[in-house]
């Protein structure tokens, strides 16, 4: 821990968190580079890369280029999380994100390209969007039943027929089938697959996608997926994330209909 507070000492200088960045954003940087970065002298910049160069994540050629060593390399892949985690503290703090597997806590940093959305109406509107504009696919996950066509629809007219739609939720051994053909109807122009997991606790988000954007909602502290407020991008991070997420969860689903 002593070796690790030394370590993060190194980074609480925001000059020296910054020189760290561009670095790696730019691969290589002079000396006269980075100082202007700053608005510090050249004695003052030095100073921060001798102590970034004694920490061992900067190190500098014979050309006098400035880069990361290897391990600086996989520090400044670790950024975007910390980024995205500092940017949305308030969000986190009321949202708990350990339901997710592991290895999506850990590419948290794949969603810092993201807009935060607030408000059921947005969060139905991004939906509704979504699959208006869905060409291949459109995939939905929820803790809970979707309300059907007429909900996730609106007033917008479907009218692509070679679109395959995916969606999961929960599906006990008492699920009424039955309902889905009612509230679903395969004529309009989709092929619709369910994917049932056993309960609602065993999603870990809602997410709604298509092949060029994707949009997230995560659990409050009770567990239970908040449609207040979540988020939306068209990155190819963030879709890659939730399209993996959501994939994670179709494979686990006990239970699967095609109408």
């Amino acid at each position: 821990m002593r070796e690790l507070s030394e370590l993060l000492f190194v980074f609480a200088s925001l000059d020296r968190l910054t020189l760290f960045s561009e670095i790696g954003r730019e691969r290589k940087m002079k000396l006269t580079q980075l100082t202007s970065l700053i608005s510090a002298t050249p004695q003052e910049t030095s100073k921060h890369l001798i102590r970034l160069r004694s920490a061992g994540v900067v190190d500098k050629d014979s050309d006098g280029f400035f880069t990361h060593t290897s391990f600086g390399k996989i520090l400044f892949e670790l950024l975007p999380g910390l980024r995205f985690l500092n940017k949305n503290q308030k969000y986190l703090l009321s949202h708990d994100l350990a339901i997710l597997p592991v290895e999506f806590i850990e590419r948290i940093g794949e969603l810092q390209e993201s807009e935060y959305i607030e408000g059921v109406g947005q969060i139905l509107s991004h939906t509704q969007n979504s699959v208006k504009e869905a060409e291949e696919y459109i995939w939905l996950m929820a803790d809970h039943p979707i309300g059907g066509d007429e909900f996730i629809m609106g007033n917008k007219k479907f009218e692509t027929t070679n679109v395959v739609w995916r969606i999961i939720i929960p599906g006990g051994n008492n699920f009424d089938v039955s309902n889905l053909h009612y509230e679903y109807d395969p004529h309009k122009g989709k092929r619709i697959e369910f994917g049932l997991m056993k309960e609602s606790s065993e999603i870990g988000a809602g997410i709604v996608l298509n092949e060029k954007t994707a949009g997230l909602t995560l659990p409050d502290l009770q567990g239970k997926l908040d449609f207040n407020c979540g988020f939306r991008s068209n990155n190819k991070l963030f879709h890659k994330w939730c399209f993996d997420l959501f994939d994670y969860h179709w494979h686990k689903t006990t239970r699967k209909i095609s109408l």
